[in-house]
């Protein structure tokens, strides 16, 4: 009885302790307010939101990267300031953990990004960029589009779905799905077809696979002996893909995917023989890689063999000897518009491909700045976006009209107003590739200074 009573008393005098804890607590006042916690979430998240300084770039990184963030365009054989993937991006020996590399890698990107983002921003016309986003309120989720054409005795189809429009949203770049659609689109039904008869445009996949630039990077100018051999296993993969006859063809379109970056190659064949044509080359960051010249050039030697059963000796080829002419053309002033330039290039050139090919040969005849107005390329993807809903929601035939009276009314109004052109001074773009070519400095980092700089870019000004 004792021991039970013991532990009666020790219960109680629990009980009362917990009583006591329980007062304490009732004598503070731990209830919060409903706005209160909100205010304190609100507040700690942005917080987070803030500005965190890279732990790992140092101001030898920001210098190098952001100080001379054109020239980074031309960085080995690239033609963008930031090119994502990890393994073109040199680091310094002192890095000797490559987690941390990674960090900085990234870290040094998101900030070129953002000058992306700004300088975008700056050159883009508000009210159009709201226009294209208005137009997602009419398109669903399942949206999806097929453009059927011929490719010689073959239908093709390329097929449109949501996440593809949804590249007209600027800053996207346009990708391969919107580029390969409206190139084909340009040839099927926009141009008559004396014209069709003699055009052909190549997909973009043919030339990322003709040229293999990871490996052309790594080759030297006038390293042949390589670049032959670099061709010979290229056009294994691709000798199968063009159907048609293309010696019977008078201008063939190459749209060229560097990493992130468009650009347009266009073949002229003035006779029967691909000895007798000549290559401009059109990119709205001026940039040319000889390289890539000389591997279609191979190509075009290669098809003249096998259609006349003769063997293939490129050194001693006609074809070699072909000129490539880099035109002055309608410059690019952010660095996502690259995609927008490449198809009105080629739906300019189609409407009138003597503009760009008069003249090429003399001195003057580079200066090609009136081939369309900048208020054409502000408007681009507005107006592929609303053809693309047109196409589901009206006949083609109608969808067509309205694209090409929209695009007509913007080259009317633009015609005679001096500030939709480009501009470069002809004598002090002559005296600066003097001076250029007495340094020795390759043809393309002239012609990108010559654009990006904004002393010489009259938009930048």
């Amino acid at each position: 009885m004792a021991e039970q009573s013991s532990i009666i008393l020790h219960l109680h005098s629990l009980k009362d302790s917990i009583k006591s804890a329980f007062k304490v607590f009732e004598d503070i006042d731990i209830q919060c307010q409903e706005e209160e916690i909100k205010q304190n979430h609100t507040q700690a998240v942005e917080e987070n939101k803030q500005y965190q300084e890279p732990k790992y770039i140092t101001l030898t990184d920001q210098k190098r990267v952001l100080n001379n963030f054109d020239n980074l365009i031309c960085q080995l054989q690239l033609v963008t300031p930031f090119y994502s993937d990890q393994k073109y991006l040199t680091f310094d020996q002192s890095d000797k953990n490559k987690k941390q590399a990674q960090l900085k890698n990234q870290q040094m990107w998101d900030q070129i990004k953002q000058e992306q983002k700004e300088r975008f921003a700056k050159y883009q016309d508000e009210a159009i960029v709201d226009k294209i986003f208005q137009l997602d309120t009419k398109l669903k989720e399942d949206y999806e589009y097929s453009l059927q054409y011929m490719s010689g005795n073959q239908k093709k189809t390329i097929q449109i779905k949501l996440h593809d429009i949804q590249k007209l949203n600027p800053p996207n770049y346009l990708n391969d799905g919107i580029i390969n659609f409206y190139l084909k689109f340009i040839e099927s039904e926009l141009i008559d077809q004396s014209l069709r008869a003699k055009t052909y445009i190549f997909n973009t996949y043919f030339v990322l696979k003709l040229c293999a630039f990871e490996k052309l990077q790594m080759i030297g100018q006038n390293d042949h002996p390589k670049l032959n051999e670099l061709f010979k296993l290229s056009y294994e993969q691709i000798k199968k893909w063009i159907k048609e006859d293309l010696t019977e063809k008078e201008y063939l379109l190459f749209p060229i995917n560097l990493p992130e970056h468009w650009s347009l190659l266009i073949v002229h064949k003035k006779t029967k023989s691909f000895a007798d044509s000549l290559i401009i080359y059109l990119d709205s960051f001026g940039i040319m890689d000889q390289k890539l010249i000389t591997i279609i050039k191979m190509y075009l030697h290669k098809i003249n063999c096998d259609v006349n059963s003769i063997e293939v000796n490129y050194n001693d080829s006609p074809i070699k000897l072909i000129p490539a002419y880099q035109l002055l053309v309608p410059r690019q002033v952010n660095y996502v518009d690259c995609g927008a330039f490449l198809l009105e290039y080629a739906e300019s050139f189609l409407s009138n491909p003597d503009y760009l090919l008069s003249d090429v040969e003399s001195q003057d005849g580079i200066y090609k700045l009136k081939l369309f107005p900048r208020s054409l390329i502000c408007n681009k993807r507005l107006l592929m976006k609303q053809l693309l809903i047109d196409l589901l929601e009206f006949d083609k035939e109608t969808a067509i009209s309205q694209y090409q009276q929209k695009r007509q009314a913007i080259m009317d109004q633009c015609k005679n107003e001096e500030d939709e052109y480009d501009q470069i001074d002809q004598a002090v773009f002559k005296e600066f590739t003097n001076q250029k070519n007495q340094m020795n400095i390759e043809h393309r980092q002239l012609l990108l200074d010559f654009y990006m700089n904004p002393q010489q870019n009259y938009y930048e000004q």
